[in-house]
């Protein structure tokens, strides 16, 4: 993939004919006309969800609700994506969900994974001096607040960190989860697995 393009993928319409070479086209029913984009920049492969209908995964996890943009989800060589669901009840192909495993090769494959686990040491350091009872106040940035109660994150108090990078209380939290291991985050709306592997 040349770096900045974005290939699409969508559903064929047999009355056209593209000649787009970054648009890849399925017959399915259950795939959009419009449905996702993949593209590679600065070394990461990025992929997103462009408001299908019926719906678009990465690893078994909707990326956004039916008709919504999703945001840029990070791609790593081995993920699953899934285009749509199956429509139940009809057996011909022309009914049946687009699945496609993702193989990334190539020398930035590697060196991408070192930066981002710099990205997260660095967010889990500013995570703490936020929280912590050592820092001085001028010395935050910005206050943090619990994204149910709206009230500002103290030092001694649990937290709950979303996948989605919202933060909680988990007093305000732990309704939510009713002992499911499937997260539905109040605020974007985003489903997570929490017992993903790490």
């Amino acid at each position: 993939m040349a770096d900045g393009k974005i290939l699409k993928f969508g559903r064929k319409i047999n009355k056209e004919t593209s000649t787009d070479d970054y648009f890849v086209a399925f017959q399915s029913k259950v795939v959009s006309r419009n449905h996702a984009e993949i593209w590679y920049k600065d070394g990461q492969v990025y992929f997103r969800d462009i408001g299908s209908s019926s719906g678009t995964f990465l690893n078994k996890l909707r990326l956004s609700p039916s008709g919504k943009e999703s945001r840029p989800y990070p791609l790593r060589s081995g993920d699953v994506i899934q285009l749509g669901i199956d429509y139940h009840g009809k057996k011909e192909d022309i009914y049946k969900c687009v699945m496609m495993k993702i193989i990334i090769q190539g020398k930035d494959a590697s060196t991408k994974r070192k930066a981002n686990i710099e990205r997260l040491n660095n967010a889990i350091k500013e995570l703490i001096s936020a929280a912590s009872p050592n820092t001085n106040s001028e010395d935050q940035m910005s206050s943090v607040e619990c994204c149910i109660c709206l009230n500002t994150l103290a030092p001694y108090q649990a937290l709950f960190l979303a996948p989605c990078t919202h933060c909680f209380h988990y007093k305000c939290v732990h309704p939510l989860l009713g002992g499911g291991i499937m997260f539905l985050c109040p605020l974007c709306r985003q489903v997570a697995n929490l017992e993903a592997t790490v």
